[in-house]
């Protein structure tokens, strides 16, 4: 049993303390869950309740507070004024002597695999091959998002740590896909810095590329996951190459919303008959099997061709 306060404890009495700062006291009802958490922790720490903990509510004041912190300063826990939600494991294990497990940035909350090509010179002569591209694992908010035109998140691990590989029997980058920031988009924990780095660059305007399989799925992520861009091989190479093989059947059910998705296009617009094909004739490509230029391709929604009026 951790010595420290629960976590929902923790959350109501921060706002208990904000009700008390501006109105002086605050009441909670005395038989809700985190009360009586309280009320145990109080009793395990022989912090006396009777002025103020009773049977029907829990009256706090400032003095209550200044009790309970002067409890939690004892025994070497964080304040309550202290968001543990935003602070590392290594914060709280320096800070404090409770282990708050599920609370507090996971060790992959904000960090991302990027891509930079040519970094053949920086590396150390114990290196045999420089490789093409140079991968580092850095906290997303430590980059600098205006030095670039695009960001560009890759679906498949093999294919990111390819994507400056180019050979003429692969694919062949478009200019903008070049020097476009280039992300791993990741799953499961990996997925959480980079979820947090397209939030961002949504709220800047900032433009975002999706590269990833051509099915059902990779297709419905990109129309429906605010991306602005899709990185896909010309219309020829896809109708020849895609197959019923590369669509997972199980995919079938985002058929729909894809479909939905391309149905609100022009047929000028040249990514209508790219979303219409997969989706109808259920025929799809990995990302694996791209070969040949790829193009760039803009994913106009509904509010972009009423403002185009």
């Amino acid at each position: 049993m951790s010595i420290d306060l629960a976590p929902r404890v923790r959350e109501v009495l921060k706002r208990v303390k904000n009700t008390v700062a501006q109105n002086q006291r605050a009441e909670r009802k005395a038989q809700t869950e985190a009360m009586q958490q309280l009320l145990n922790w109080c009793d395990r720490h022989e912090l006396d309740t009777q002025s103020w903990f009773g049977r029907s509510k829990v009256v706090f004041d400032q003095a209550v507070l200044a009790r309970i912190e002067q409890t939690l300063s004892e025994l070497n826990l964080f304040s309550l004024d202290v968001d543990l939600s935003d602070t590392s494991r290594l914060t709280q294990a320096q800070g404090a002597d409770a282990e708050y497990k599920g609370m507090g940035l996971a060790p992959m909350e904000r960090r991302v695999l990027i891509a930079q090509a040519n970094c053949g010179a920086y590396f150390p002569e114990w290196v045999n091959e420089s490789p093409s591209q140079w991968v580092m694992d850095i906290d997303w908010q430590t980059l600098q998002l205006s030095e670039y035109a695009y960001v560009l998140m890759v679906e498949n691990r093999d294919m990111f740590y390819q994507y400056f590989a180019l050979h003429p029997q692969h694919y062949t980058l478009p200019p903008e896909a070049l020097a476009a920031l280039v992300i791993y988009r990741g799953n499961a924990d990996e997925s959480k810095g980079c979820k947090a780095l397209r939030e961002a660059c949504l709220a800047q305007g900032k433009p975002l590329v999706y590269f990833g399989d051509y099915d059902n799925a990779g297709l419905n992520f990109a129309v429906n996951g605010g991306y602005t861009h899709i990185l896909l091989p010309q219309h020829a190479y896809l109708f020849a190459r895609a197959n019923d093989i590369s669509q997972d059947a199980k995919q079938v059910q985002l058929a729909p919303s894809v479909i939905a998705f391309a149905q609100q296009l022009p047929d000028s617009d040249p990514l209508k008959a790219l979303l219409l094909y997969n989706a109808q004739q259920q025929k799809g490509l990995r990302q694996q099997g791209f070969q040949g230029p790829l193009q760039l391709l803009p994913i106009q929604r509904s509010t972009d061709l009423c403002s185009d009026d």
